[in-house]
C-alpha cells in the first residue's frame, strides 16, 4: 500500500462483500478434497486388487503422489493426514513413511464369518479387531428354568426361619465298605486271565 493518492482513486462510499472473499477459498478447498477422494479411491482400487490376486499379502505400500497430470497443485502433508484418517475410520492400520509413504495394512481384523463362529462356540462376543465385547454369561444364568431351581435348593439348605441348616457329615474313619462293588468277582478273573495270558 502507499501512502500517496493517485488521480484515477475514486471516492466511494459502497461496502466490500466478505462473503466474496471466502468464495475462492471454497472453490480451491473443494478442488483439494476432489483430488484427496481421488487418490483415497486409488488406494482402495489398490487394496481390492491385493485382496483379490493375493490373498497372503494382507499389505500395502502406497506413496501418494506430490502432483497429479492435468489438477492443480495440492498440499500434500494435508492430502496424507486426510487419507491417514479415512483409511483408519475404515478399520485399517496406517503407518506414514517420511516423506510420503504409507503403509496400509489389513492383517488384524477379524472377518464376521470368524466372529459368529467364535460366539457360537464360545458364547463370546468379540470386534473386528478381537476386542472381547461381552463374555458368555455362566451356563446357569442362561438357562431360564435357573431361578426355579435355584429357588429349591435354597428352601432345602434353609429351615422355616429362614437359616441355614448345618448338613451332617460323616468322617472317614468311621466308614464300613458294604462289599456292594459295580464289578463282581467273575469280571475280574476274566480281567486278570486276559493280562497274564492264560486259557
Amino acid at each position: 500500500m502507499s501512502c500517496l493518492l493517485f488521480a484515477n482513486d475514486e471516492e466511494s462510499n459502497t461496502k466490500i462483500n466478505i462473503d466474496e472473499l471466502f468464495e475462492r477459498n471454497q472453490s480451491k478447498e473443494m478442488r483439494q478434497l476432489s483430488i484427496f477422494n481421488k487418490i483415497l479411491n486409488r488406494i482402495h482400487k489398490r487394496i481390492t486388487f491385493t485382496s483379490r490376486f493375493k490373498p497372503k499379502d494382507q499389505h500395502i505400500w502406497f506413496t501418494v503422489p506430490e502432483y497429479i497430470f492435468g489438477e492443480p497443485i495440492y498440499d500434500n502433508g494435508d492430502c496424507i493426514g486426510f487419507l491417514f484418517k479415512k483409511l483408519e475410520e475404515n478399520g485399517f492400520n496406517v503407518r506414514y513413511v517420511h516423506p510420503n509413504t504409507m503403509f496400509i495394512t489389513w492383517n488384524h481384523w477379524i472377518p464376521s464369518y470368524v466372529r459368529q463362529k467364535v460366539k457360537k462356540e464360545t458364547g463370546m462376543v468379540i470386534d473386528e479387531r478381537g476386542n472381547i465385547i461381552s463374555k458368555k454369561e455362566d451356563a446357569d444364568d442362561n438357562n431360564l428354568n435357573n431361578g426355579i431351581f435355584n429357588d429349591n435348593r435354597s428352601n432345602k439348605d434353609t429351615n422355616q426361619n429362614g437359616q441355614k441348616q448345618q448338613r451332617e457329615y460323616t468322617s472317614v474313619s468311621e466308614y464300613k465298605p458294604t462289599g456292594n462293588l459295580i464289578y463282581n468277582k467273575d469280571m475280574f478273573e476274566k480281567l486278570e486271565k486276559k493280562v497274564s495270558f492264560q486259557p
